[in-house]
């Protein structure tokens, strides 16, 4: 008897909060052994992977049907004033151009959300990206665009998002890393941390911790893990 998923599509969406996503590929890139980059054709063809195998379906019956990139922007002055050196700058500038060619050749939508700056500490003083993230979600969500949307961020807050979509009848699937590093501020090695809420990954209908894929991957070379990053 054939199985009723035999033949049944479903579209998958991919959300990216951006800062996070780009703190999780620097720390591939500068703080790991493997050293290099998320390549994002593999990033998508993995996605599509572990949605087919999740919702007992497969590959080429899980086409991306949605894909959007959500970012805060500063404003050039305060940009200027966030980042006072003009090599500094430059570098972010060219690294987010490069990112950004990335993103269009997958056909990612880009979405940017002003920064604003506090006066005194010039530190940014909310995280509008948030409101569009969820609010895109769950907009498309209720225009029936996507079956499971597919969630590469670590905010709690997303945690909301995820029960407004489950009420139209969709999946929600999150891509969590918990990573630990040390930095040298100047002053001596400083731990830092990127982790994805806990709360956000119970939440989810599919919890894919994507820092112990990905080593389990690098050590028995694993094809779909190795083609995540550039040049493996």
């Amino acid at each position: 008897m054939q199985n009723s998923n035999d033949h049944k599509i479903t579209r998958v969406a991919v959300f990216f909060d951006g800062a996070f996503f780009l703190q999780v590929n620097s720390f591939y890139k500068h703080n790991h052994h493997v050293g290099k980059s998320f390549f994002f054709s593999g990033f998508m063809e993995y996605i599509r992977h572990k949605v087919a195998q999740l919702e007992h379906s497969k590959y080429h019956l899980c086409p991306i049907v949605e894909a959007h990139w959500f970012k805060g922007r500063y404003s050039a002055n305060a940009f200027e004033v966030r980042y006072p050196d003009a090599q500094k700058r430059a570098e972010i500038m060219t690294s987010e151009r490069k990112t950004e060619d990335s993103l269009v050749y997958q056909g990612v939508k880009l979405h940017y959300t002003p920064i604003h700056l506090d006066n005194e500490t010039q530190e940014p003083l909310d995280k509008p990206v948030n409101v569009a993230f969820t609010a895109e979600g769950v907009t498309l969500a209720a225009q029936d665009r996507f079956d499971v949307i597919v969630i590469v961020g670590g905010d709690g807050e997303f945690q909301h998002m995820v029960s407004k979509i489950n009420t139209f009848g969709k999946r929600v699937m999150t891509l969590g890393f918990n990573l630990t590093f040390e930095t040298d501020n100047g002053y001596g090695p400083k731990k830092k941390f990127i982790r994805t809420s806990q709360v956000l990954m119970e939440r989810s209908n599919y919890s894919v911790w994507m820092d112990r894929i990905i080593e389990e991957g690098l050590d028995t070379n694993e094809r779909l893990v190795m083609s995540l990053f550039n040049n493996m």
